[in-house]
């Protein structure tokens, strides 16, 4: 699977480029000792801004349907957290299967 992960403060977001189609994975909340994820939304754009730490996925083709959010970073100046989570290949095939 050939898939972008980028972490904001909430979530751990995977798009799949390939078949335009992203899902997020909850941070902090499990059920049943599996991660608590999204369903599979189709998106037109993911665009990644390195200089801000920010994000944007459109949505639809005329760019008037979008979501921003910031990465998540040490010392994090949106959320004032510090940790990040770790998870494996095996816990994203597993949360978004």
């Amino acid at each position: 699977m050939n898939v972008i992960v980028v972490e904001s403060c909430h979530s751990t977001w995977i798009f799949e480029p390939r078949q335009l189609r992203f899902c997020r994975i909850v941070k902090g909340i499990e059920v049943g000792r599996r991660r608590v994820s999204t369903q599979w939304r189709p998106y037109r754009e993911l665009e990644i801004d390195a200089r801000r730490g920010a994000f944007t996925v459109y949505l639809d083709e005329e760019r008037t349907r979008l979501i921003r959010s910031s990465r998540h970073t040490q010392g994090c100046l949106e959320c004032g957290g510090y940790d990040t989570m770790e998870l494996s290949l095996e816990d994203i095939h597993r949360a978004v299967a």
